[in-house]
């Protein structure tokens, strides 16, 4: 786990608490998930091989709910797009976009799961303010709404 990242995020929350209470609760959910992630994709993309991927995974998850473009990662990667999509690919089987959008679907569940965000917090946290795309990015990734699996978790 990055400190420095964490730290960042948590300084993020506590600037934003007197404006943006739910904008705070947020940044200190997603960064209760970083710690208690007990996987991280860095440490699995850091066995990969290629420093590269290391570098993006790391920046990528730094930067979740952020806007993120393949150039922009590849150049702080120090590799060309299309050399980091070849290697990404094999690290992880997703292309960049894709790993993108599984680690902001992964971040969405848990938070559907474990707090009581609002949805367009819970989509803003993950990148993704748009209400409407969260939903089907919901639908599509993790097979219900957004609603429908948070329910799930107060009937079991």
């Amino acid at each position: 786990m990055q400190v420095a990242a964490l730290e960042r995020q948590l300084r993020q929350a506590l600037a934003a608490w007197p404006n943006t209470p739910g904008r705070a609760v947020a940044e200190v959910w997603a960064a209760l998930w970083r710690v208690a992630e007990p996987d991280p994709p860095r440490e699995r993309t850091a066995q990969a091989g290629h420093p590269a991927v290391f570098a993006a995974v790391a920046l990528i998850e730094t930067r979740l709910a952020e806007p993120l473009t393949i150039p922009e990662i590849a150049k702080e990667a120090g590799v060309s797009h299309n050399h980091l999509t070849r290697l990404l690919r094999a690290a992880t089987g997703h292309t960049v976009i894709g790993y993108i959008r599984a680690r902001r679907m992964a971040q969405a569940r848990h938070l559907l799961r474990a707090s009581t965000l609002s949805l367009p917090v819970v989509a803003a946290t993950v990148g993704i303010p748009d209400l409407q795309a969260f939903n089907k990015a919901c639908r599509r990734e993790l097979g219900a709404s957004p609603r429908a699996i948070r329910a799930r978790v107060t009937r079991e």
